[in-house]
């Protein structure tokens, strides 16, 4: 017997095009074109801010003097290194989730347009099921074995079984057009593939790894603050000359370390004005009582975090072992799925062999047929619990194993 999709493509009269697992594997989502930008950029503010360097150009003018200036800087700030090292990772993550989420729709695209293959098949031979038995019944009516109550019951399942029909055709023609949005044409191979699942713990989720940074932050945060506390020092040199002007500096504050270097020619310079070289020693105190109130509220933000991070450590725990479970749980159905289909199919087979010997009838050929049918919907809707599974396991992990990744 050929496979049920290919009837159903008959039916529809569409092309005898197949996709399976693996093409809907293969889709790229356009939303990553802008994910590779957003992480691109993330690892270039990264970059730039742990070098801490700057530049800059200036330009002046009074009345006839004109003044040019070209500086060099260097700031090393932890809080803000720190962050754009998290920045980093966050848009990493977001790329992994893009790729993962297009290819999650496009494998229930594929489970959607095989379940509607299946159940297209299965509303046709209900229809002719439902035929043979109204031609059955107004057979007996008209011989008194039936009430006509009894015939119109039975007119009224072929109407329905009618419709039926009509809905199946829709869903189908739906669930294509919902396929070529992944660049899947044609018709859905029945087929599974199982995946492998990446062994993992709490420390490997996406919820630790964001719990963790807020932690690390918070504690840079907190030291920060208790820098503020501490004297800002900065000491410089400049040369003031008739020609030429030079200025450098070092300083240590809150943020971090830094330096600068500017070289320029001076606006202007007064008659007699001597050369000269200039040293600055200088420190700040910030003793408003908000900097010490920051502090402590710095600490207690600290100390919410790292209990936060604890109980997400916990927490990840169970939902690791649950996501398990479920996806033990959906692949168990889905093999359940394949017995049953398997049986029908054999069942089908038997009953295609009786009618071919005469002692099975048309209807019952067409009874086994349509129930393969149905266990064949039943097996792409097992299909895609497994999908679904599979998927929210993998959302969990913040590695590069969650992706989907094929058995062999």
């Amino acid at each position: 017997m050929k496979r049920l999709w290919y009837l159903a493509v008959v039916l529809l009269g569409g092309p005898v095009l197949a996709f399976g697992p693996l093409d809907a594997l293969a889709y790229q989502s356009p939303e990553l074109t802008p994910a590779r930008k957003a992480l691109e950029a993330a690892r270039l503010r990264a970059g730039s801010t742990a070098l801490g360097l700057g530049a800059n150009l200036s330009y002046e003018r009074a009345n006839q003097d004109n003044s040019y200036k070209v500086g060099l800087g260097w700031q090393w700030s932890f809080t803000a290194r720190l962050e754009a090292e998290q920045a980093v990772a966050r848009a990493r993550r977001e790329l992994c989730r893009v790729e993962r989420e297009g290819q999650k729709n496009a494998l229930l695209a594929h489970a959607a347009a095989w379940q509607a293959q299946s159940r297209l098949v299965a509303a046709e031979g209900r229809l002719e099921i439902a035929r043979v038995r109204l031609a059955e019944a107004e057979r007996r009516a008209a011989l008194g074995a039936i009430s006509p109550l009894q015939r119109e019951d039975t007119a009224l399942a072929l109407k329905q079984a009618e419709l039926n029909l009509r809905q199946a055709r829709n869903a189908l023609r739906s669930a294509q057009a919902d396929a070529l949005r992944y660049g899947l044409r044609g018709n859905a191979e029945p087929r599974t593939v199982r995946f492998a699942l990446p062994a993992a713990t709490p420390e490997q989720t996406v919820a630790y790894r964001e719990a963790l940074a807020a932690l690390e932050l918070s504690r840079a945060r907190v030291e920060e603050g208790r820098r503020r506390l501490w004297p800002e020092v900065s000491l410089g040199a400049s040369y003031n000359g008739k020609d030429a002007l030079f200025q450098s500096g070092l300083s240590w504050s809150a943020s971090g370390p830094g330096a600068n270097l500017a070289l320029g020619t001076p606006l202007s310079v007064l008659p007699g004005t001597p050369e000269e070289w200039k040293f600055t020693l200088g420190l700040k105190l910030d003793l408003l009582p908000q900097a010490w109130a920051a502090v402590l509220a710095g600490e207690a933000d600290l100390e919410g975090a790292a209990l936060r991070l604890e109980r997400t450590r916990e927490e990840m725990t169970l939902r690791l072992a649950q996501a398990r479970e479920e996806v033990a749980i959906a692949l168990e159905g889905l093999e359940l799925a394949q017995e049953r289909l398997a049986i029908a199919e054999r069942l089908a087979a038997n009953a295609e062999a009786k009618l071919k010997v005469g002692s099975g009838t048309a209807l019952e050929r067409l009874e086994a047929q349509a129930s393969q049918a149905e266990a064949e919907a039943a097996l792409a809707q097992g299909w895609q619990g497994y999908i679904l599974a599979v998927a929210a396991y993998l959302d969990l992990l913040d590695d590069g194993s969650s992706t989907w990744t094929v058995q062999p």
